[in-house]
């Protein structure tokens, strides 16, 4: 009897060594690597018949070969296991059979959970239509935010967007005890929150790392190489989990003894002797071997697969799944070539066409490869200053050939619809759709003191003496606010259809305006309100010009005529209109003005004014109108649209100190004070 089991030993050690020996063979657990590296299925090894073209595969049954050696007790229990699971079936860390569709597809299927762990799935790559769980695995992509667990981490469920807010607020994210954080300390594998919520898979669900970094079990991003490196470097410790690096035995390749180690710090397995000399890697990018941990450049193997990724604002240009087999890359080494990244302006939508039209117009990416046309097109309630939509941009060597603006549609009058001044015309709906009100709020209703113009959603010009008083300054903005849109004075009048209102939330005047004292020079304010208005027919911002060569050519041209609107006195002694008035009036060179004008007003006549007005016809700015803009008309390709000059400033009054209707008025001048405007807008 001893004899015998000697002789099954003796017999029996080789074949079982065989079968588990293949320190870097390409054979599965249920196959057998013959000598020349060709796989046979387990179950032909030592049925009487050579399935090997050397004969290995019977050579090992009667003890003619003895390659490798390794302990028995290793290489029962791989036998165990390679017998118990089908080929279809992947085998659990406890022994069960699961389907081999079943591992990292979100759902436990092994009784221990080993089939959707982090070390297992976390290479798994997922289709672009599905949603990658934190820890890997892959689910369908309507799983985000549907109510229902499809993430073994309960990541689907866990996403910000599933809570609809955000934890990170200006730059900071705050921790569930309340604590602040900055962001950038958010998913580090650093613990920060003194109660840690700032590494969790709720603090990291939806995290994506860039592909040279490790990413943790929970989503944190970590150094590339924290992965069994000795030290922990996520906040769970999964960088180090003794599956991940090897410790635990599951499907790990036996390795030699060495009886001089003593420690469970994992070693790289013995490196392929092979013509696959492993790449450089690419400019602007990486490559990893998924079945080979420890695989850098210059390393040589009988047969490898890697996987490139590109740096971002880089994409691969070529294959991204590359194999090599005895020395024979079956797919060209792919390159990183440079993107075009989208400058995106708030005036232009982008489309984006191929460079060989098939792929047809879509929305553009914030990154696009070369050879991509992306036509700019003008949002609405913009125009191009050269008619039309912009020209194609083409994408070459990682730019752009144009960067074309679009500028705010402006100035255009619409006067369709419904039908300050003395001896003015009632304006009509959309006649001058920038003109606003100005109201102090410190009367109930509110009172309408000034008006302005529109040049931003959210910004008005006007003149700085509607909110000075020459004996405590500049008032409060919280005294006033806006009304557009309007064509009767009255604040709440039951006549304006549609009409926006704002408060104001601040204004901004040149630091020496000083009222009468300066004989209101600089009397320009910038108001900013506390909303946005939204741009309509009737409502929409005045055109901005500071080009001094236009400026001056529209207001010395003989003839030319600006137009103000207003709610002021429509007659010398007469009450405030109800109605928004709209009036013409020719501007008057500056030293005609200084003649014409009364001695006492002349000392108003500053060096940043605009002169306009009649002297004979008792046409004129009055109460009320002090603010308003004066706008000038400009063909621009075909199309009229008004220009901002001037903002009424002064006019001189009668010796009853009530409106002069026969005198002149001063404006002004907006070119005076670009730099100021533009500092705010």
């Amino acid at each position: 009897m001893f004899l015998l089991l000697f002789l099954f030993i003796y017999v029996i050690s080789p074949i079982t060594s065989s079968v588990v020996a293949d320190r870097d063979n390409k054979c599965s657990g249920n196959e057998f690597t013959c000598r020349d590296g060709a796989c046979i299925d387990l179950s032909s090894l030592c049925d009487g018949r050579q399935n090997c073209d050397d004969g290995s595969d019977e050579a090992v049954c009667d003890g003619r070969t003895s390659d490798l050696n390794f302990a028995w007790n290793t290489v029962s229990s791989r036998a165990r296991r390679q017998a118990t699971c089908q080929k279809n079936q992947w085998q659990c860390s406890d022994g069960t059979c699961i389907g081999f569709d079943g591992k990292c597809d979100g759902v436990v299927d092994c009784p221990d959970g080993s089939d959707e762990t982090h070390p297992l799935c976390r290479s798994s790559r997922c289709q672009s239509n599905w949603f990658r769980c934190t820890y890997g695995a892959c689910v369908d992509g309507s799983a985000p935010c549907n109510g229902i667990k499809e993430c073994a981490d309960n990541s689907d469920e866990l996403l910000p967007r599933c809570r609809n807010n955000t934890d990170v607020v200006a730059g900071q994210f705050k921790c569930e005890n309340g604590e602040m954080i900055s962001s950038a300390s958010l998913c580090d594998g650093v613990t920060d929150c003194s109660d840690g919520s700032d590494e969790t898979v709720r603090a990291c669900a939806g995290n994506t790392c860039y592909s040279y970094l490790f990413q943790c079990a929970y989503g944190a991003c970590v150094d590339q190489g924290s992965d069994c490196n000795g030290k922990q470097e996520c906040a769970d410790g999964s960088d180090e989990s003794p599956e991940l690096c090897n410790k635990s035995g599951v499907d790990v390749k036996p390795l030699p003894p060495n009886n001089n180690n003593n420690n469970n710090t994992p070693r790289p397995s013995t490196p392929q002797v092979g013509n696959c000399i492993l790449p450089e890697y690419p400019e602007n990018g990486q490559w990893v071997a998924p079945n080979e941990r420890f695989a850098s450049p210059g390393k040589s193997y009988k047969q490898i697969y890697l996987q490139y990724s590109c740096n971002i604002g880089y994409q691969l240009q070529g294959a991204a799944d590359v194999t090599c087999i005895d020395g024979q890359f079956i797919q060209e080494i792919p390159k990183c070539v440079r993107l075009c990244h989208i400058n995106r302006h708030a005036s232009i939508d982008y489309y984006c066409y191929s460079a060989n039209g098939v792929d047809g117009r879509r929305p553009c990416n914030d990154y696009e490869p070369q050879g991509t046309i992306a036509r700019p097109q003008c949002k609405v309630n913009y125009y191009y200053y050269y008619g039309g939509d912009p020209q194609p941009m083409t994408c070459s060597a990682g730019g752009w050939s144009d960067y074309p603006i679009c500028s705010p549609e402006c100035g255009r009058v619409t006067p369709q619809g419904d039908t300050l001044i003395i001896n003015g015309q009632k304006a009509k709906k959309g006649e001058l759709p920038w003109h606003a009100g100005i109201y102090k709020k410190t009367t109930t209703p509110y009172m309408q003191i000034c008006g302005g113009s529109i040049v931003r959603p959210d910004v008005i010009l006007s003149a700085a003496h509607c909110f000075w008083d020459d004996d405590t300054g500049k008032q409060p903005a919280r005294n006033y606010a806006v009304g557009v849109g309007k064509l009767y004075r009255a604040w709440n009048d039951k006549g304006d259809k549609n009409p926006q209102k704002a408060d104001v939330k601040s204004i901004e005047i040149p630091e020496t305006f000083q009222g009468i004292t300066s004989s209101y020079a600089q009397d320009i304010a910038v108001v900013k309100l506390s909303l946005s208005f939204t741009y309509e027919p009737h409502i929409a911002p005045v055109c901005l010009d500071f080009d001094e060569s236009f400026d001056n050519r529209e207001i010395t041209r003989k003839g030319a005529k600006g137009k103000v609107a207003g709610w002021g006195l429509i007659a010398e002694d007469g009450n405030p209109s109800p109605t928004l008035q709209v009036v013409e009036l020719p501007i008057i060179p500056y030293g005609d003005c200084n003649v014409l004008a009364p001695e006492d007003f002349r000392r108003y006549l500053t060096y940043d004014k605009i002169c306009a007005g009649y002297i004979d016809k008792g046409t004129a700015v009055c109460h009320g109108d002090s603010g308003g803009g004066l706008v000038l008309p400009a063909l621009e390709r075909s199309i009229e649209r008004y220009y901002l000059r001037g903002v009424v400033s002064t006019s001189p009054r009668s010796e009853d100190h009530s409106c002069n209707s026969r005198t002149l008025s001063t404006f002004t001048r907006i070119l005076s004070h670009a730099s100021f405007i533009k500092r705010f807008i």
